[in-house]
């Protein structure tokens, strides 16, 4: 499974990951960059005074491969 990972700085100062799991796989930096900029300037987030999503800082998209040992679901 892959999915993207969109990495914020909070108004506090710390990092909150927003996980997207059925992103589009063709996404550019630049795409990524102001999707995530639109994010932060929507403010509407907050929670108690904190916004999670103040400061783009990073995107990537994670890859997550499954080996299996065994499956007995489909006896």
């Amino acid at each position: 499974m892959r999915k993207l990972e969109l990495i914020f700085k909070t108004s506090d100062e710390k990092l909150k990951t927003l996980s997207i799991n059925y992103a589009n796989g063709d996404l550019n930096a630049d795409a990524v960059t102001k999707a995530m900029e639109d994010i932060s300037k929507l403010k509407m987030f907050d929670r108690d005074g904190i916004d999670p999503y103040a400061t783009p800082i990073a995107a990537q998209y994670r890859k997550t491969e499954i080996d299996k040992l065994f499956d007995t679901r489909g006896e």
